[in-house]
Order: structure tokens, then C-alpha cells, then sequence
């Protein structure tokens, strides 16, 4: 493939490949030389000029305008939806694209909880006269279904009705702690609270004491309550960060949470505030709220793929397309209408990429990467043919007093004895030449969505304008997840909403045409199959298996995964020296409605799984009490740890349900996978117990089971089961169960 592909690029463009004048594909291998040079020297273009900064700001007021009847693009939501609609509008607009084969691929997935705000308004009686002003409303908990339900208006889930909950009375103006403090108890029933978000900023103040405040309104039972935020670009100061999304009022759990909207103090102007003082003319408030909460939601990608010269090879470009219930022109409108900016360019100057161009917009980024982790596991062939890959998230407009630069962060192999961050470097060089300043940052966690192509070795990156040294909070020094994310912010940084178009274009045109070498592992020569056919989950495979994924790539493997919702088939596993059973788990659960469809194993897929470990393979059985995020970050209960007894029990190992102690398993033993290891870091309290018919225990939790091996079979076929999942992975810093994770890839090599 190689051969064949140098011999291609030396017939291509000095700048890029196109088309000639007249629309007809420019074919280097058909035309005779003469041809070929009269070609180059009407194709010699460069595209770099074209990237308009008038293009990109109207595409961020289409963007941002989207959701007046849904409160913006907030995860697995009607505006998000809409968004997506909004992208694949624009790309059929491309004729040029289109002409040469433009692919639009709408991909649906589920999110475990979703927020559809139907109406949120706010009336405001001044003067005798009721006038309306903007305001929203809160998404609710992210994670816990019984936490988010307090943010339905009926407190029904899965229920779409319309039933807006409308609460009036006269206003309190609640200012700091001392003023909540001096309202008796229960003494604003009856009453709507303003309050300064500032109170409750936890931003601005310890986790705390903002939950102490909050909790001090709220025991104080308002009618409703509004949330007024102002803007302030200086450190110290609220501006609303989280207020939508994130704030401390979604992780309490005392009693029904009052309807609650956020509204700006600046929008209060038609109503004659514009000042705190100005409060004291409103004589009445009304609040109309109606939202409702889903468990699971849906959500969805956006996969555009512009055919390269060369489509054996390809370069992934990435953005979000939700926002954190705010105007979201920074995050990520900025990245989103950056890759529109980017296929613009190609469309207006006829450009054909070297290499298949992936442009993706992923949904649901903003309640935990759901969108570029189930891409990933479902697109297999396109992540083993792309060059690389470049997550654009986000532009941000830093505090006075903080300089900001582009920078390039990634996951380099630092662990694994190689600190180089190859595609950065290259990036950061190519771009250079086209005048623009990024910088690579080496950062060994999850940041956006180029995070999730790491488990599976693409080479990957994400580019935000920030300053890791001056900014001590990204999202609060540099007004992102805030009801001040609007396009007049990004105006301000205009220019480098520009520099980013110019580093994506880099990127797509210029990786491809030098074909750069930035992986640092060996080129695989084995596979590891993860199954996650009913793990419905993507934070439970190497998407969030990070650091396994990266100890198996650095052994030579090529990590796939099965996706959630395939069948295993026997050509799943062709060729595979490890396969790991991930846990059967779905989103309906006891905490919800597990009426609404359930996963399990089929005999088909047991027979599959049991062949393999018949002809010598290394099967590694898993289970998990409980959903994880991240892996090891536990919620809800999984009513389906036991479906594990179905892949399990034929090998002489059952899982008896109940929950190992603690989160620590002590080895025993001399094994090759024990070598250096003398204990595994497990989930707190999701180990699932398993008695043996045989088998050799590696490490106990307590006096039970955490780890064994079980021998099958006379080709050497092999059972490794795991009571917890959650010693795959790890909830951050430096990984504990990293030795296991090298031994289990060197086992596999040679087993």
C-alpha cells in the first residue's frame, strides 16, 4: 500500500490535487505527461486566502440562533437536532463536493439522560405593566436519573407531554449570604427568589460554600426561583460559568426543586433594569416552565466524507455540535462552522484532498464524549486507515489580564518510554508556514473528543485557544459553558477563529500529500476485540480504556471493538489473539423504566465466543455492578451483571451477584500477568463475586475473587474473568493497574 501510494503523490499537486476548469476529475495515472504539467500549472491554487472571516461569523449567527423554542443546542435535544440539520444543509449546498462524491452519513445513538426544555419564560411587572424578557432554563444532573428529575416539570420521565408549570408572585432580591440569612424560615413561600448567581457561583468560591447557599434558598421554599447573572471579564468576578448546566443547584437532592430559569441582568433592559438597584421598581414575577427529562436520549452525528486521491488513507477533522445551554459560539460553534469553513474553501477553489477528508460533527459531546466514542466504534476501517486526527474545541475569549495562544494538547506514549508529541510537532510546523503560532501540549487525560481516538493509537489532537499556565479554570477564564458564549465574544477573537480554520485546512491538505510518520508503536500484526454488542455504554469501552488500549497498541495490536447493537459473528474475531466480553448493560434501568427494552447475549454469539476459546484463544470475561463512566466513575445499578453467567458458566466460572469489598485486590501468585504486580485497583463497591469449578485465583478482594484464569480446553484456550471492569481502566492520573495492563498485552502476544 505504501508503494502505490508514494508512486501517486509524486504525480499530485506541489499545493494540493483538484480538478481542471471544467469539473473533470484530474486523474494523475491517465494522462500523459505534457497533460499532467498543463494540469499543475492551471490547478497550482492555494486555498488559504479563501477562508473568510465574514463566512464564518455569519455561519456562527445561523448557528447560534438555532434553539429559540429549545434553549440552544444543549445535548440530545430538539436544537441539537436541529443543528445537525443545519450542517447537512449547508455540505449539500457544496456542488463542487458534491459533484465529487460528497458522503453524509447521519449517525444515531442514545445518551443515558437528556433535557428537552419546551418553554421557559420569564414576565417581569413594572410600572403596572407585565413585559417579558429572555431567560432559560436548567438542564438538571448529567448522570443521576433521580437528581435530573428534578428538573422536570411534571416529574413523569420519558414523558413528552406539554404541561408548562406557571408560579407567580412578588420578588425578593437576594444579594449575598447575609441577605438569605436574614429571610425567616419558610419565609419565601409564596414569593419568587432573584438571586445573584454570584451567590452560588462555585467558581468563584469553594463547592461548599455554594451548596451551603444554595441549600440555605431552597430550605426557604420560593415559588420559583431565577438566577441572574451579569458580565464581568475579570478574574474574581461571576459570569455565570455552569449557571445552565453545571451549577450546584443540580447536584441537590432535598425535596423538589422550585421551577428555576436563569435570565441575564443585560437582557433586563426592556424592561427598564439595567442596573441591581433597578430591581427594586418590579412589583411581580411569573415564571413559565415546561421541560422534561428522558432516559435514554437521542442524539447524533454528522460524517461527511470528501473522497480523496488517495482513499486508502484518510484525515479526520472533529468538532461538537451541542452547547452547554448557552449561545455556544464559543463552545463549539467555533469549531462547528470551522469545518463548514474548511469544506467551504475546498468546494469554492474545486480541491480535491490527498487523502478521504472526515469531517464530524459529534453530538452529545457535552454530557461526556458520547458522540466521537460511539463513532469510534462503529467506523473500525476508517480509524485504521487515518493518518490522523484533529479535534477543533474551542475558541474561547480569555479575562483581562490573561494571554492566550492556540494550542495543540494530545496524549503522547510518555508512559510507555516515548514522550514525543508527533502530530502536534508536525502540526504546529505546517502551520508555522502559513503564519500561524500553535503550540503542542502533552496532557495524559481525557480533554474533548480527540480523547477517544487514543485507545484505538490515532494519532489525535485538540486545538483551543487557551493559556495552560494563566488559566486556572478554562471554562471560567475563558467564558465557555457561560450565558455570555455569544458571537459578539468571538468576534473579539476573531482573528484566531481564522488561525484555527488555517490549522484544520493544514491538517487536511498537507498531512495527507507528506504522509507524515506519528505513530510511535510497531505496525500491528495481531488484533484485541473488544465485544460490545450489549454495552450500550461507549464510556465502557476503549474509548475510555485509554491506557489499555495504548499497552495493546504498543505490543503490536490493532484494537477493535464490536459495536453496541452488532451481533458478535464469527468474522468479528477473525484473526484475533484477544478478545474481551465486555459487560451486558443498557441505559432502561431500575432507576428508570427497564421495561423499555433489555440486552442479552444470544446462543449464537456464546457459540461464537466459545469456538474461539476452543481453537487456543484468550478470552477476558468482565462484569460490572453497576453503569461506569470513564470506567471507574460509578453510578446506577446494572440490573444485568448476571447476563455475564451466560458467556461465563460454560467455562466452570458464575458470578453470584451481590459486590466485592472495597476497591483494592490483592495478587497472589507468580503468574506472568502478576509480574510487578502486587495489587489492582478496582471501581469502589462494582467488583461482581464469582465462584470457580477450576481455575487458578490471581487476586482476592477480602477472601473472594477478584481475578482468575481458567483453562479450556486441549488447544490452550484460556478464560481471564474479571469481577470488575473497572480494573481496565482508571479514574485519572497515573493509571495503578498500568503493569497488569503491559502483561496482559505481552501474555496475549504470546499466547
Amino acid at each position: 500500500m505504501r508503494a502505490r501510494s508514494a508512486l501517486a503523490f509524486a504525480l499530485l499537486l506541489v499545493v494540493v490535487p483538484g480538478l481542471l476548469s471544467d469539473g473533470t476529475v484530474f486523474a494523475a495515472t491517465g494522462a500523459s505527461e505534457p497533460e499532467q504539467r498543463a494540469a499543475r500549472r492551471r490547478l497550482e491554487v492555494d486555498p488559504f486566502p479563501l477562508v473568510s472571516r465574514d463566512y464564518l461569523l455569519a455561519s456562527l449567527r445561523q448557528l447560534t440562533a438555532i434553539g429559540s423554542s429549545s434553549l440552544f443546542r444543549n445535548s440530545a435535544s430538539s436544537g441539537e437536532a436541529t443543528a445537525r440539520e443545519y450542517v447537512a444543509g449547508r455540505l449539500s449546498e457544496l456542488t463542487f463536493l458534491n459533484a465529487l462524491g460528497l458522503e453524509i452519513e447521519r449517525q444515531g445513538f442514545r445518551t443515558y439522560l437528556a433535557t428537552e426544555v419546551w418553554e421557559a419564560r420569564l414576565h417581569l411587572t413594572v410600572g403596572g405593566r407585565e413585559l417579558e424578557v429572555p431567560a432559560h432554563a436548567l438542564q438538571g444532573n448529567r448522570e443521576n436519573l433521580a437528581l435530573a428529575l428534578r428538573f422536570d416539570s411534571d416529574g413523569v420521565l420519558n414523558d413528552a407531554d406539554r404541561n408548562p408549570v406557571v408560579v407567580q408572585g412578588p420578588p425578593v432580591l437576594l444579594r449575598s449570604p447575609g441577605e438569605i440569612a436574614a429571610v425567616p424560615a419558610l419565609g419565601l413561600r409564596g414569593r419568587i427568589a432573584l438571586l445573584d448567581y454570584a451567590v452560588i457561583d462555585r467558581s468563584i468560591m469553594s463547592s461548599e460554600q455554594a451548596l451551603a447557599n444554595a441549600t440555605s434558598v431552597l430550605a426557604r421554599e420560593p415559588a420559583g426561583l431565577v438566577l441572574v447573572t451579569s458580565f464581568s471579564n475579570r478574574r474574581g468576578e461571576s459570569h455565570g460559568t455552569f449557571v445552565g448546566d453545571l451549577s450546584v443547584l443540580v447536584s441537590l437532592s432535598s425535596g423538589p426543586a422550585p421551577p428555576t430559569l436563569y435570565a441575564r441582568l443585560e437582557d433586563l433592559a426592556v424592561a427598564g433594569i439595567t442596573g441591581w438597584d433597578d430591581f427594586s421598581r418590579v412589583d411581580g414575577v411569573r415564571l413559565v416552565w415546561d421541560a422534561d427529562i428522558f432516559s435514554p436520549g437521542s442524539s447524533g452525528n454528522v460524517i461527511a466524507t470528501v473522497p480523496g486521491a488517495d482513499r486508502s488513507r484518510a484525515v479526520i477533522l472533529g468538532a461538537h455540535l451541542d452547547s452547554p445551554n448557552s449561545p455556544g459560539a464559543l463552545d463549539n460553534g467555533s469549531g462547528t462552522v470551522a469545518l463548514l469553513e474548511v469544506a467551504r474553501v475546498l468546494d469554492a477553489v474545486r480541491l480535491r484532498p490527498p487523502v478521504d477528508l472526515v469531517l464530524c460533527w459529534f453530538g452529545s459531546h457535552e454530557r461526556g464524549l458520547y458522540g466521537s466514542s460511539n463513532f469510534l466504534s462503529t467506523h473500525q476501517e476508517l480509524v485504521d486507515r487515518t493518518i490522523a486526527m484533529l479535534q477543533v474545541d474551542c475558541l474561547s475569549r480569555p479575562l483581562d489580564g490573561i494571554s492566550a495562544s492556540l494550542y495543540l494538547e494530545a496524549w503522547p506514549y510518555g508512559r510507555f518510554g516515548d514522550p514525543r508529541l508527533t502530530w502536534p510537532d508536525y502540526l504546529s510546523q505546517a502551520a508555522r508556514d502559513r503564519a500561524t503560532e500553535t503550540f503542542g501540549l502533552a496532557t495524559y487525560g481525557i480533554v474533548s473528543d480527540n480523547s477517544s481516538f487514543v485507545g484505538y493509537d490515532v494519532p489525535s489532537a485538540d486545538l483551543v485557544f487557551m493559556n495552560p499556565t494563566q488559566m486556572q479554570e478554562v471554562h471560567y477564564d475563558g467564558h465557555m459553558h457561560d450565558p455570555y458564549d455569544t458571537v459578539d465574544l468571538a468576534l473579539e477573537e476573531a482573528d484566531t477563529l481564522e488561525a484555527m480554520v488555517r490549522v484544520a485546512l493544514t491538517g487536511a491538505l498537507r498531512t495527507g500529500r507528506e504522509d507524515p510518520v506519528l505513530r510511535v508503536t510497531p505496525v500491528p500484526d495481531r488484533r484485541a476485540v473488544f465485544v460490545a454488542s450489549h454495552t450500550e455504554a461507549p464510556h465502557m469501552t476503549p474509548a475510555a480504556l485509554t491506557d489499555l488500549g495504548m499497552a495493546l497498541a504498543w505490543e503490536g495490536f490493532d484494537v477493535d471493538t464490536v459495536p453496541y447493537g452488532q451481533p458478535l459473528s464469527p468474522a468479528d474475531l477473525g484473526g484475533a489473539s484477544l478478545v474481551v466480553a465486555l459487560p451486558v448493560l443498557d441505559y432502561p434501568s431500575v432507576v428508570g423504566d427497564p421495561t423499555l427494552y433489555d440486552e442479552a447475549w444470544d446462543p449464537a454469539e456464546i457459540a461464537t465466543l466459545q469456538a474461539y476459546v476452543a481453537r487456543g484463544g484468550l478470552l477476558v470475561v468482565t462484569n460490572s455492578a453497576n453503569r461506569l463512566k470513564y470506567v471507574n466513575q460509578v453510578l446506577e445499578p446494572n440490573e444485568d451483571w448476571s447476563d455475564a453467567n451466560t458467556v461465563a458458566v460454560p467455562f466452570g466460572i458464575t458470578f453470584t451477584g451481590g459486590v466485592l469489598p472495597g476497591s483494592v485486590a490483592r495478587t497472589s501468585g507468580s503468574h506472568a500477568l502478576l509480574q510487578g504486580v502486587s495489587e489492582l485497583q478496582m471501581a469502589p463497591s462494582n467488583g461482581v463475586p464469582f465462584v470457580l469449578r477450576a481455575g487458578q485465583v490471581l487476586a482476592r478482594a477480602g477472601s473472594q475473587a477478584a481475578v482468575a484464569l481458567v483453562d479450556s480446553g486441549s488447544a490452550g484456550g484460556q478464560v481471564l474473568v474479571l469481577a470488575d471492569l473497572g480494573t481496565l481502566g482508571s479514574s485519572g492520573g497515573q493509571p495503578p493497574n498500568l503493569q497488569f495492563w503491559r502483561n496482559l498485552a505481552r501474555y496475549a502476544r504470546s499466547h
